[in-house]
């Protein structure tokens, strides 16, 4: 295996009720164990190839797999995001050195909404998510019984919009017996340098074991 293998797959998602071509984006480590975690970056506007090359230093450090999901995106019904991460999963479980338990996902505002809808809709498929500066539009879907064994990291800031949606969601996790941490950090609704999501991934990597 060459440093690092860069793979592209087409795949094809519902946008706007329509099927249109989006590529999918995979990354997989030099060093990685022969059955690896993975993590899915969303991104608000479509996860693009800048967004898996900034996280690759992460894939690097823990040995994960990456991928980037191009479909799912803000402005869009849930269920069609949820169709389009769907996709990017089976892409990601059928042609990589993934540990189908140890999978997770990570979203940004909206996407980190929609990264805590999957795993509280198909906690069987997601081990966890990392949220940042997400409403708390997926406690609706919690079935609290199902979500044993799984990890949510969740970040907001001082000056967000979403703080106390944030709080709320870490008051209802610990009630239920949900392994969780919150981050509050200062600044306003925004993504920081992808430390964060560096210290993220290895609290979960950490807290998987």
């Amino acid at each position: 295996m060459r440093h690092a293998i860069l793979l592209t797959a087409i795949c094809l998602s519902a946008v706007s009720g329509s099927a249109q071509p989006t590529a999918d984006l995979f990354y997989v480590p030099k060093k990685h164990a022969a059955r690896a975690p993975a993590l899915i970056i969303t991104s608000c506007s479509g996860a693009t190839q800048a967004d898996l090359d900034s996280n690759r230093a992460i894939a690097d450090s823990l040995g994960w797999v990456l991928a980037a999901c191009a479909g799912t995106r803000n402005h869009r019904p849930a269920e069609v995001n949820d169709r389009d991460i769907f996709a990017t999963y089976l892409k990601l479980i059928a042609n990589y050195p993934v540990d189908k338990s140890r999978v997770f996902i990570y979203g940004f505002s909206g996407q980190g909404a929609q990264a805590l809808m999957e795993v509280c809709s198909h906690p069987e498929l997601f081990r966890g998510a990392v949220a940042v500066c997400a409403p708390r539009g997926a406690l609706p879907l919690a079935r609290w019984e199902t979500l044993s064994g799984r990890l949510v990291y969740l970040v907001t800031r001082q000056q967000d919009w979403n703080l106390m949606d944030n709080v709320e969601m870490h008051r209802r996790f610990q009630a239920n017996g949900i392994r969780d941490t919150l981050v509050v950090t200062p600044g306003r609704h925004q993504p920081r340098d992808r430390r964060e999501l560096f210290q993220a991934c290895r609290w979960l990597d950490r807290n998987v074991k």
